[in-house]
């Protein structure tokens, strides 16, 4: 099996990068890499016998597109995390992740994108 599935908060999208939250026991949108993250493999969807309870397929290591918080460069780079997606910070060479370079002939990738990563 290549995911898991995760008890998330209801406005979890695919796409998106999630920690774990103890506070509410679920997985949100991550805020940084200081933690084990998941990349949401689909939009959240309710559990039909517990109302108000919401699950997500998420992914831990490979490959899987991810939402760009920030424009992404052609050549991509190391990856990450603000605000529940990634972006590029070549500074952070110790990143478990990466962002792939951009397709030949494709358009350039912007804020609020699916972009290809691989999560180590």
């Amino acid at each position: 099996m290549s995911w898991i599935i995760l008890k998330c908060a209801s406005s979890i999208a695919r796409g998106d990068v999630l920690a774990y939250d103890t506070a509410s026991n679920t997985y949100i949108k991550a805020s940084n890499m200081n933690t084990p993250l998941y990349v949401a493999m689909n939009d959240a969807s309710e559990d039909a016998d517990n109302p108000s309870i919401y699950y997500v397929k998420g992914k831990a290591q490979g490959q899987i597109e991810a939402k760009a918080s920030r424009d992404i460069v052609d050549q991509g780079g190391f990856m990450a995390v603000e605000n529940g997606a990634v972006y590029i910070d070549n500074n952070n060479i110790t990143s478990p992740g990466i962002i792939w370079n951009n397709f030949v002939g494709t358009p350039a990738r912007l804020a609020g994108d699916l972009v290809t990563i691989t999560l180590r």
